[in-house]
């Protein structure tokens, strides 16, 4: 019944919605399911056919390109952790470092007067 009244609705108002819309987004939300069920899957993303010998089969339609988009985004997402963690390396040796001269300048700073000192050497 509601596919009548979406098409009805593309007679009355002239325009086209896209499929997806149709689905019922709140059950494909709560079962964590993409939008749209043929952007993602198995009929994505693995070949339509298979040799007996177990050669490989050559790539589907933008399938190559999807694979080097996705390899893309892998190397960019290693760059950026590999910048994130040199960053908090780079702090945490810093804040050392602060530390270390502000312990330092403290000792050189804080010595016993008098007697002691003299009896020490």
């Amino acid at each position: 019944m509601q596919y009548c009244q979406c098409n009805l609705t593309v007679c009355v108002n002239k325009f086209h919605i896209s499929f997806p819309t149709y689905l019922n987004q709140k059950w494909r939300v709560a079962k964590n399911l993409a939008k749209n069920p043929n952007s993602t899957g198995p009929l994505v993303t693995l070949s339509d056919y298979s040799f007996k010998d177990n050669k490989p089969v050559a790539y589907g339609s933008r399938q190559l390109k999807r694979i080097q988009k996705h390899q893309d985004y892998m190397r960019k997402i290693i760059q950026l952790v590999e910048q994130v963690d040199y960053a908090v390396e780079r702090h945490a040796k810093l804040m050392k470092e602060k530390e270390e001269q502000k312990q330092k300048f403290l000792d050189s700073q804080l010595k016993p007067k008098g007697v002691l000192s003299i009896t020490s050497k």
